[in-house]
């Protein structure tokens, strides 16, 4: 008797079981195809676009931001309604690739070295560079930067100072070589990310020593960048 009731119960066991697989691969599949472009979609017809052609010099570019910005000082910022459209008129030591958003890459550093330490960064400065009131760019620029960035003078608050909380000497060794001396060292992808920073854009001496070291009502100081500040509509729609 009790061969008779359990062989139905191992036959139903197998049945439910071979069921169950085939009814997940029909919805794994279902699934799948759910997720193929159909011909058609936008997807397909992204093998037919078509680059534009040569672009001209010249023109005017209008995007929108959330809001105007409060001040005009891209260190003291922490908001895209600065360096959405200040950024481009700068630029930084490094930089992050726009290819990936991720991979670290030159900018006016053209080279940099870290010490088997990791306490010491040195960074080769481009050479040939001007800031846009023709002065010459210089290590001294990026010393006076990242002075006022890890060390802000009084009254001046940047929301990225903690990023060089162990940067303790920055040594000018010549006018394109620098030195950042870290009384710590720090894990190396998260320096060279602070380096690498937005935010962080390499900003005139002369331009600081003659704002005290506060450029929130500086509406246009000279950077390096490839765009110039040529005038500004507040409250533009």
């Amino acid at each position: 008797m009790s061969d008779r009731t359990s062989e139905p119960e191992r036959r139903s066991s197998v049945d439910r079981r071979t069921f169950l697989k085939r009814a997940g691969a029909a919805g794994a599949g279902a699934v799948i195809a759910s997720r193929l472009q159909a011909p058609g979609s936008a997807a397909a017809q992204d093998a037919t676009v078509r680059p534009d052609p040569p672009a001209k010099r010249g023109g005017t570019l209008r995007y929108g931001v959330h809001t105007a910005p409060a001040h005009f000082d891209v260190h003291q910022s922490g908001t895209v309604a600065n360096i959405g459209a200040q950024s481009p008129m700068y630029d930084t030591l490094l930089r992050r690739s726009p290819k990936d958003g991720q991979t670290i890459i030159p900018d006016l550093a053209w080279k940099w070295e870290i010490s088997p330490d990791g306490k010491k960064y040195t960074f080769h400065l481009r050479k040939g560079v001007k800031f846009h009131d023709g002065a010459d760019f210089t290590a001294e620029d990026v010393k006076a930067t990242y002075d006022r960035i890890a060390h802000p003078p009084k009254g001046v608050v940047i929301p990225r100072t903690p990023l060089f909380a162990t940067v303790g000497d920055i040594v000018v060794v010549d006018p394109h070589k620098i030195e950042f001396r870290l009384t710590e060292p720090r894990p190396k992808a998260f320096m060279l990310g602070a380096f690498a920073s937005g935010w962080n854009i390499i900003v005139r001496k002369k331009t600081l020593e003659e704002n005290q070291g506060n450029l929130r009502q500086v509406m246009a100081y000279p950077g390096t960048g490839p765009f110039k500040h040529v005038s500004r509509k507040d409250k533009e729609v």
